[in-house]
């Protein structure tokens, strides 16, 4: 029912309204039948769309002042007790002798000795000498008497500060040597001796600075005084040289990056004789001087976290020589990089130098060549490539190829004129020779217990004025080993050889003698040089050695008519004091 009023009701309202009209100033409505007059704004359409309007409430800042407080602050000091380090067992530092003394004698007749004293551990002082000798009393059959003689003295000492350190030395030299390169055992040893003396020294100073920020450096002076054995009959028909190298380095590292410059000078002097003075063919007087100077600039910067150097620089030398002076410019490049945590390092890089071939030199290569030899100065410039790494925990390998020219390349040659004397001496040429280079090697080393190495090399010879590199092998081996025994024997092997040398000779009739290019050419033959040695330990201070050279007991020659002694068997003992 009343549902039914409600509807009633609401129809009824609806036929009494009325809508809006134009009229802006009023409109009428009529309301439940009442009338009444109001003000009604006309509708318009709102075209614009909805928008949000976000409202940002600002805060006020709020300042909290600043408070002067003031603590005051005890400090208690609290000694450090120095702490007591106790080593013990095999942790303790070795214990250093300040003398060691080694002797032995071998048949043939050959004594031996060596003597060393140095001060021990020291922060400060370093200092010390050492003398060595060597001797042989045997003979060979068929040949002039060999006998040789070495005397080495040397005596050291040195300062070394947080900031510098100082060092020197003085040494003086005696060497004997007879040629017996002749066939004949009967020969006068006063004709065929020849004898070496050196008197010299070096002072360097070098500085320690830590700050990586200075500048480094290290300047070393050195030189020598070398004559050979002066004739009985007081002519001045003999080789005096005098030496004299000032050799400066300095370097300076910033970030990964190391500048160096190397700036040295050589210089030497040797004389043979007097002009005007000549008795034969072979004393001719040498008056003759030559200096070297370079300047080595270089940069060497490591990236990738160190595992790639780069080297690059130049050698910038000057010969100076009789009416022959030169300027020669040589590149310098280094390049490594290492792979797999240096299980794989393989390297680049070309080289270049000046060398002075001087008489100290070459009678250090051929101590039977003649006294009055002609001097140059050997330039050459070398090209290599190889990689080295680690095969296992253990072991080690390196291979390697080269490519050299060689200018003035010193080679000996046998001089036909001194067998009139009695005497085999070799002559002195210079030849323009390319050589290429192949070399693998190869280590193993487990603890210290056994050490192994072996290397093998391959050369080739291009020489420009002659058929053969004379003397000079083409190809290499060398095997060494070292083992320790329960701390108290140690054994250790050495075995060398080389084969595919040529020598120049003068006499066409000897046994395998051929020409090539006008030349008369031997082959030496192989050479095959074992030595075994074992040493036992019988304190830390004592000890007992055994050795044994030339196992296989070859007489091979090491230059042409100049055969080695067949075996050599030597023991002796060491002592520490």
């Amino acid at each position: 029912m009343k549902k039914l009023l409600a509807i009633a009701l609401f129809f009824g309202v609806s036929l009494t309204l009325f809508g809006q009209t134009d009229d802006k100033d009023s409109s009428n409505i009529i309301k439940l039948n009442v009338i009444a007059t109001r003000q009604v704004e006309p509708a318009t359409r709102i075209t614009n769309n909805p928008k949000l309007i976000d409202t940002i409430i600002t805060h006020k800042a709020v300042e909290y002042p600043l408070l002067s407080m003031k603590h005051e602050t005890t400090i208690k000091l609290e000694p450090i007790v120095p702490a007591n380090v106790k080593v013990s067992g095999d942790n303790k530092l070795p214990k250093l002798f300040n003398g060691y003394v080694k002797a032995g004698i071998s048949s043939p007749l050959m004594p031996m000795a060596e003597i060393y004293y140095n001060n021990t551990r020291s922060r400060k002082y370093v200092y010390g000498l050492n003398i060595k000798h060597l001797s042989s009393f045997g003979e060979i059959k068929k040949y002039a008497p060999a006998h040789f003689d070495k005397t080495n003295f040397n005596v050291f000492g040195g300062i070394k500060e947080l900031t510098y350190s100082l060092m020197g030395d003085i040494h003086v030299d005696n060497y004997g040597v007879n040629r017996y390169g002749v066939l004949n055992p009967n020969a006068n040893s006063e004709s065929t001796n020849q004898r070496f003396k050196e008197f010299g020294g070096s002072l360097i100073f070098m500085s320690n600075r830590m700050d990586s920020l200075r500048l480094n450096y290290s300047m070393q002076v050195k030189g020598y005084q070398l004559s050979d054995a002066q004739p009985k009959n007081g002519n001045s028909f003999f080789g005096n040289e005098s030496n004299l190298a000032s050799i400066n380095n300095f370097w300076y590292r910033k970030n990964n990056n190391l500048f160096a410059a190397d700036i040295n000078l050589v210089t030497n002097h040797f004389s043979y004789g007097k002009k005007g003075q000549e008795v034969n063919v072979i004393d001719t007087a040498l008056d003759v001087s030559n200096t070297i100077f370079s300047f080595k600039p270089s940069i060497t910067t490591y990236a990738k976290a160190n595992r790639l150097k780069v080297q690059v620089g130049m050698d910038v030398s000057a010969s100076l020589e009789p009416k022959n002076n030169k300027v020669y410019i040589f590149p310098n490049v280094d390049i490594k990089y290492s792979m797999f945590e240096n299980v794989l390092i393989p390297y680049i890089g070309i080289k270049g130098a000046v060398k002075q071939n001087n008489f100290k030199s070459l009678t250090a290569q051929n101590a039977f060549m003649q006294s009055n030899p002609s001097l140059k100065n050997e330039s050459n410039y070398t090209a290599f490539l190889g990689i080295k790494g680690i095969l296992t925990k253990q072991m080690e390998f390196n291979v390697s190829t080269s490519f050299a020219q060689v200018a003035n390349k010193a080679l000996f040659i046998s001089d036909s004129s001194s067998f009139h004397q009695n005497r085999n001496q070799f002559n002195v040429i210079y030849d323009t020779i390319t050589i290429f280079t192949a070399e693998a090697s190869v280590s193993y080393q487990l603890n210290e217990k056994l050490k192994l190495d072996g290397i093998g090399r391959f050369f080739n010879y291009q020489a420009s004025k002659n058929p053969y590199a004379w003397n000079l092998p083409v190809y290499q081996f060398i095997v060494r080993g070292n083992y320790v025994l329960n701390n108290k024997f140690v054994f250790h092997i050495d075995l060398h050889g080389e084969g595919g040398r040529k020598a120049q000779v003068f006499d066409s009739t000897l046994a395998g003698v051929t020409k090539e290019d006008g030349k008369f050419v031997k082959d030496l033959g192989l050479i095959i040089d074992g030595n075994i040695g074992a040493e036992y330990k019988y304190t830390d201070r004592v000890s007992a050695f055994l050795q044994v050279n030339n196992v296989a007991a070859q007489q091979y020659f090491r230059w042409y008519s100049y055969p080695v002694q067949a075996i050599q068997i030597m023991g002796g003992i060491t002592v520490k004091f």
